[in-house]
């Protein structure tokens, strides 16, 4: 009888559904809950019901403490110039806003803070030596740990120091380093958190072949190889999810009443280098358009559509629940997803909510086409169109299409994608480096 490995998984995402972040993390988990034993080792959320992430397949459940910042809550509404999505928008050429915008960011929000959606707050990860007490590590064949922040490499370094046979696998949703959404300079915390990773993890997994590559030049740059411990573990969906429809919501319902009019949706965070405005000036003069966003950056396209004097074919819903940015993507004819205009900044950029839109079975529309490894992947995808930054390409384009086209089409290639899948090979992987470690004893 195969003896199962016993998992620990620490992450601060994985139990909130308004985070994409936590789709990874559960999916990945309740995959590998199959074939091993699993505990979770999670932030105590205090919080209940519909919003969290139910984990009864995991055989324990952890939790450390975590606290508000009022504080830092405070600083950012009062001092919304200091963020570098602003600064970005507003073409704000402060180059003292910057540095201090990079300091923030990269020793405050991206190695100890984290933002919650539903209820306006930021918490905060302080790492604690009594946490490690509540668990018998040396029971542990694999630790996971998942950043960002990236203070979750210091939770797998002192785990790994407390137990030296473990085998740490460090993941990399974003990259601490030359990571195109913030600056690189003031960066002493995450470059501290990636030489702990980089020197005592025995894997390090990203996200893409592009973040792995610059994973392992970034090591490469502070003195370590990585090369040979590197893995892609792609973002994907749970076939047993993509198959349940969405409830219906009556006030999303009414947005779609139009039956001539081709409805676009976007859901989420526009970034700096994703330029909206390209689609939205295409949109000007295309009657049979209607697009529909949701989500952080609704400030952004007020001030397109003000700009562009784009109301009547723009509906701004703002930040919504993550159920109802579902509906809004099983109604859409049309998904869109920006690329960053940067070809060079875009290598490996595989955001998780490209996997949500495949489930769909709906038309993709990605704007922004430099990215090579992405390009690759949707060569033998179906519904996937990817268009340059080209204001005339993208009119064209919306010119070409027919409403009673754009019909749901499912496409078997994007299975490959499927946590049942990547979570299996991920598995099989992790089993037979453990096997090599262990001949070599």
């Amino acid at each position: 009888m195969v003896k199962l490995k016993k998992i620990l998984f620490v992450s601060f995402s994985g139990l909130r559904k308004e985070a994409i972040a936590s789709v990874r993390i559960y999916n990945l988990i309740k995959e590998l809950s199959r074939y091993n034993n699993i505990d979770a080792f999670f932030p105590n959320l205090k919080e209940s019901g519909n919003d969290l992430y139910s984990y009864d397949f995991v055989n324990g459940m952890y939790l450390y403490d975590i606290k508000q910042s009022i504080f830092i809550h405070k600083f950012r509404k009062k001092y919304k110039e200091f963020s570098y999505l602003d600064i970005q928008k507003n073409n704000n050429n402060n180059k003292f806003l910057e540095l201090i915008n990079a300091f923030i960011v990269n020793n405050i929000f991206f190695y100890n803070f984290v933002y919650s959606q539903k209820n306006q707050r930021y918490y905060k990860i302080t790492y604690k030596n009594y946490y490690l007490k509540k668990i018998d590590i040396k029971n542990y064949d694999v630790v996971f740990t998942s950043s960002n922040p990236s203070i979750m490499n210091y939770f797998g370094y002192k785990i790994k120091k407390k137990n030296p046979n473990i085998f740490w696998v460090a993941d990399y949703r974003d990259l601490n380093q030359n990571n195109p959404n913030k600056s690189d300079k003031f960066n002493f915390r995450g470059k501290k958190m990636d030489k702990l990773a980089f020197k005592y993890a025995d894997l390090i997994t990203t996200v893409s072949q592009g973040a792995k590559e610059q994973n392992i030049e970034n090591a490469k740059n502070i003195g370590f190889d990585i090369k040979n411990k590197s893995y892609v573990l792609y973002n994907g969906f749970s076939m047993e999810n993509s198959s349940s429809e969405p409830s219906s919501e009556e006030k999303l319902d009414s947005l779609f009443v139009d039956k001539d009019k081709i409805y676009i949706v976007y859901t989420g965070t526009i970034y700096p280098l994703q330029k909206i405005e390209y689609f939205l000036k295409a949109i000007k003069n295309i009657n049979s358009i209607k697009f529909i966003y949701a989500g952080n950056s609704h400030q952004l396209i007020d001030f397109s559509v003000q700009e562009l004097n784009l109301a009547d074919k723009v509906i701004n819903l703002g930040f919504i629940k993550k159920e109802e940015s579902e509906y809004l993507q099983k109604k859409a004819d049309i998904l869109l997803l920006l690329k960053l205009i940067d070809g060079d900044k875009d290598k490996g950029i595989m955001t998780g909510k490209f996997y949500e839109y495949l489930t769909k079975n709906k038309k993709i529309m990605v704007i922004g086409d430099r990215d090579n490894e992405f390009n690759s992947i949707c060569k033998n995808l179906k519904n996937v169109d990817i268009l340059p930054y080209d204001t005339k390409k993208i009119v064209d384009y919306l010119n070409s299409l027919k409403k009673e086209e754009l019909k749901e089409n499912y496409d078997p290639n994007i299975e490959r994608f499927s946590w049942e899948n990547l979570a299996k090979e991920f598995d099989d992987f992790i089993t037979e480096k453990l096997k090599e470690r262990k001949s070599l004893r």
